[in-house]
């Protein structure tokens, strides 16, 4: 087999793959052979089929398939021993002529080529890069004191409702007022807590509210809100439109939460038997956690201050796009995925450059991703998923053992790979350019998130 390479510029090229016969001949007679071992056939005993026919059964199949093992591995070994740096796979040229597998011996495909671009660039104490602090004030470590208060606290029963409190009933249907509507909804033993409501009009019907009846419109409660309104009503959403009338609310229990007190049972249960035993150090290491969930805020907007950096520094990359593009479209899935590369394949080209700056720049920091920083990157993704149901105090032995496991699953592995590199990635970029910290509220460090 010969194989040349015609370079068009930089970052495309052409490859020109020559088959001979001899190539590939020798591989066809062996699978041939090998069916003709396994094949039965009427009038055969197993494995004497003759030769001539298992050639003209299945001769033509196993030519095809054997050609393109050639050619594929012959490619292949060609990229590696060249050492070409592709960003792309290898593409059958657009005006290639079909090959005539059965009538030809000898044969001549081309394949497009699209190459890595080279980029340069170098992080150092010169580069200056904004790094924010976000401030803890008192005002957000009091309402996580208040959270914590009232996930742990009780509801207890009262005489009059007040905004908050949670009401326990019996809804039925009217007709008009003080009707009941014949085979109208009942619905028992439902839970309102008109705190929620979105209309004003239907909120203030409860306001000091004792056991008894009152009328309200479910429907104008939440201003049409079909999901509130079939959880509320136990119906479907097509069937809400059939209850846009009124109900009367048999209410036969007031429930108002009580807050936990601060004491060593809600320390407790926040922290772990005896890990916090004032409401000071309660409220340090509650300033503590948040401080730390923030630094990973801070770092998230830090590498992408530094992505937007970099791609400045580096200017314009020329990629090989029209190449790009045919493989991506030719991968996709469906219409819609191919609409989606044209809509947003300038995007997917920024996102191609960061990562050739990041594979850079892992390489200039000497970022390094063995064990230890695998198994880091592991317990930081469990400790953020076990404190989004409230647990902020999960024993390292629990965290070890959780992302032992998500170590072992081979789809998490890659997420997880991408996640270690992006925290090693993130230190050595703090540690090397020249930080320009600023203090910020989390109010002010949210806005710079929201869409103008």
């Amino acid at each position: 087999m010969d194989i040349s390479l015609q370079k068009v510029d930089e970052i495309s090229g052409k490859l020109i793959v020559k088959v001979v016969k001899s190539d590939y001949e020798e591989k066809v007679q062996k699978s041939l052979k090998k069916i003709k071992q396994q094949a039965k056939m009427p009038g055969f005993r197993p494995g004497m089929v003759p030769m001539g026919l298992i050639q003209k059964m299945y001769g033509m199949e196993v030519k095809a398939e054997e050609l393109q093992k050639t050619i594929s591995e012959g490619i292949n070994n060609y990229i590696k021993e060249q050492n070409l740096n592709l960003i792309t796979s290898p593409l059958t040229s657009e005006n290639e002529t079909k090959i005539d597998v059965e009538n030809a011996e000898d044969f001549e495909m081309h394949f497009d080529l699209g190459f890595t671009p080279e980029i340069k660039i170098e992080l150092t104490e010169k580069d200056k890069i904004v790094y924010y602090d976000i401030d803890v004030d008192e005002e957000q470590v009091n309402t996580q004191v208040d959270s914590y208060r009232r996930r742990n606290g009780k509801f207890e029963e009262v005489e009059a409702y007040e905004d908050g409190d949670m009401l326990r009933g019996n809804l039925v249907e009217m007709e008009k007022k003080n009707v009941v509507k014949e085979g109208g909804l009942k619905v028992e033993n439902v839970s309102i807590m008109p705190k929620y409501f979105t209309n004003e009009t239907q909120k203030k019907k409860f306001a000091g509210a004792t056991k008894g009846d009152i009328v309200f419109n479910v429907s104008k409660a939440y201003n049409g809100k079909e999901a509130e309104i079939s959880s509320l009503l136990k119906i479907k959403k097509e069937e809400i439109e059939n209850h846009k009338g009124d109900f009367k609310y048999e209410i036969t229990s007031i429930s108002r939460m009580k807050l936990a007190e601060l004491n060593q049972e809600l320390f407790d249960m926040v922290y772990g038997k005896d890990t916090v035993k004032t409401e000071e150090e309660f409220r340090s290491h509650i300033k503590s956690d948040m401080e730390n969930v923030y630094v990973e805020d801070s770092n998230y907007k830090f590498i992408l201050d530094v992505k937007d950096y970099c791609l400045k520094k580096v200017g314009t990359v020329k990629f090989p796009e029209e190449i790009m593009k045919r493989e991506m479209i030719l991968n996709a899935d469906n219409e819609e995925q191919k609409a989606n590369i044209e809509k947003d394949f300038a995007n997917i080209l920024v996102d191609r450059e960061w990562a050739l700056i990041c594979s850079k720049l892992v390489e200039q920091l000497n970022v390094k991703i063995e064990d230890e920083q695998m198994k880091n990157a592991a317990k930081l993704v469990a400790k953020s998923q076990f404190a989004q149901y409230g647990l902020n105090n999960v024993p390292d032995e629990y965290l070890e053992n959780y992302a032992n496991e998500m170590l072992k699953d081979e789809k998490q592995f890659q997420r997880l790979l991408s996640r270690a590199i992006d925290i090693e990635l993130t230190k050595a970029i703090k540690a090397t350019v020249k930080l320009q910290k600023k203090k910020i509220s989390i109010k002010d460090f949210n806005a710079m998130f929201e869409t103008k």
